[in-house]
């Protein structure tokens, strides 16, 4: 994945990177919208100090070669996610524990969004492993929804989750994943129980080889 590093006219710093789902949900009539973005994908644009968010859809494909001035005219073209919902973007899904207080967004300012709606994402794991990742409404185990990383047969669940998954890069499904993966090198035995995301990530050199 293509990352790119420049300062806008407002002086900040902003990275911008490229997210192109893999496979979506049918598009119902109050997503179309969004239906251009799930059929082309769609630019993130944010702050390196993750104050402030954009996305921009439909997006020039030779964007990750522009110059500097063309991802600035880029920027101020995206749409901003608004202030409250990007807060709402930062909690965590799935968390029944109530620690979190509940967000409120002005209707002018609630409107759907990709991280409201299903999307399944792919990604390489470093060495080359091919993952996807989605929410699973009804896992196997009966409990609540999770997001769920896949490999062939294998997959690992996550809960809670952080609800901005859906266009982060590539780089934080990696991090995600290393906290998702169980502590022993093999498969446990079933009816054993799967780490979460809220679990104390194991050690390093204790994780399997998720190549």
């Amino acid at each position: 994945m293509t990352v790119r590093e420049f300062k806008g006219r407002d002086g900040k710093d902003w990275r911008a990177w490229e997210i192109q789902p893999e496979a979506i949900h049918p598009v119902t009539r109050a997503e179309d919208y969004l239906s251009d973005c799930f059929t082309t994908g769609w630019l993130v644009f944010e702050t390196t100090s993750g104050d402030e968010k954009r996305r921009l859809c439909p997006y020039p494909k030779a964007w990750g070669r522009a110059s500097e001035g063309v991802l600035i005219k880029l920027l101020e073209g995206a749409d901003a996610v608004p202030t409250r919902k990007l807060q709402l973007e930062r909690q965590v899904a799935s968390d029944t524990s109530g620690a979190t207080e509940p967000i409120e967004i002005p209707p002018e300012e609630d409107k759907l969004d990709v991280t409201d709606l299903p999307v399944v994402r792919s990604f390489k794991y470093p060495g080359g492993r091919l993952w996807t990742v989605c929410v699973v409404q009804y896992p196997e185990d009966g409990g609540p929804p999770s997001l769920r990383f896949t490999a062939g047969a294998r997959y690992l669940d996550m809960r809670p989750w952080p609800r901005d998954w859906v266009d982060a890069p590539d780089e934080r499904l990696v991090e995600l994943i290393r906290v998702a993966a169980p502590r022993p090198a093999t498969d446990p035995p079933a009816g054993t129980s799967r780490r979460r995301f809220n679990d104390p990530p194991p050690e390093y050199h204790n994780a399997p080889s998720l190549r």
